[in-house]
């Protein structure tokens, strides 16, 4: 896949994610409908670190795709990251029904580290189904 497209895709989540983090109802992203009756009550703890960690778990494994040959800005795309969730986190104390939560924090740092394990074995697992679908012929 292009590195390009690969940016763009980690832009386009990082600025949905931060969109969704900084409303009043996050499912007005989706319907109206949704905002006045959600389906999930985000409001229940095990329900909003699930959804954190998923989604800083996402964002871990965008930033690492897209940052596949390049270590330092890996790092530095991590370390964004986790300054993001915290500014998120600050900045939802100024927002109508919205609090900033310290378990939400921990919970997207969670997702990040998450993000790291998994990038390893999901990356492994896609060389060997290539290696199965497209075997190396052997030199004559």
């Amino acid at each position: 896949m292009p590195i390009l497209f690969k940016f763009l895709a980690l832009c386009a989540y990082w600025i949905f994610l931060t969109r969704s983090l900084l409303m009043t109802c996050p499912w007005e992203l989706i319907s109206e409908n949704l905002a006045l009756h959600p389906p999930i009550d985000l409001s229940f703890e095990p329900t909003s670190w699930l959804a954190h960690i998923s989604a800083y778990c996402l964002l871990g494994l965008l930033i690492q795709e897209a940052t596949a040959h390049q270590p330092k800005l890996r790092r530095s795309l991590l370390i964004l990251a986790l300054i993001h969730s915290g500014a998120c986190e600050y900045l939802q104390s100024f927002i109508p029904n919205r609090w900033p939560n310290g378990w939400d924090m921990v919970s997207n740092c969670l997702g990040l580290l998450m993000s790291l394990s998994l990038h390893k074995v999901l990356a492994a697992q896609s060389q060997i189904f290539l290696s199965r679908i497209f075997p190396k012929k052997p030199v004559a």
